[in-house]
């Protein structure tokens, strides 16, 4: 494969020394350039599915919390783990308890 379809995300500066057109899901454990993936894109016409999955989410928490009450419990403040994935940070695991609303 060669053009413009061997842009940045196959790059074998940025994502070697491994074959680029290997799947080695390891190779993201590596500090790298914030802009070196670029999954959806970025700017103002970044990937429209990007902000569709964003609104399902919102849609699916606010059902969510609008069913149940979040009730504190032992683990969780304790077992909030954060780790910084691409450009988004994502929570390892969080522990909560949820119970169900009376209506």
């Amino acid at each position: 494969m060669s053009g413009t379809y061997n842009s940045i995300h196959y790059d074998q500066e940025l994502w070697g020394p491994e074959d680029v057109y290997t799947f080695v899901p390891e190779r993201h454990l590596t500090k790298r350039h914030s802009m070196a993936y670029m999954p959806f894109g970025v700017g103002p016409r970044n990937c429209v599915g990007m902000r569709f999955a964003f609104m399902e989410m919102k849609m699916v928490l606010t059902k969510l919390l609008k069913d149940y009450t979040i009730v504190k419990c032992d683990k969780l403040e304790s077992h909030i783990k954060i780790q910084e994935i691409a450009l988004i940070i994502a929570l390892q695991e969080i522990w909560i308890k949820l119970q169900k609303r009376e209506h």
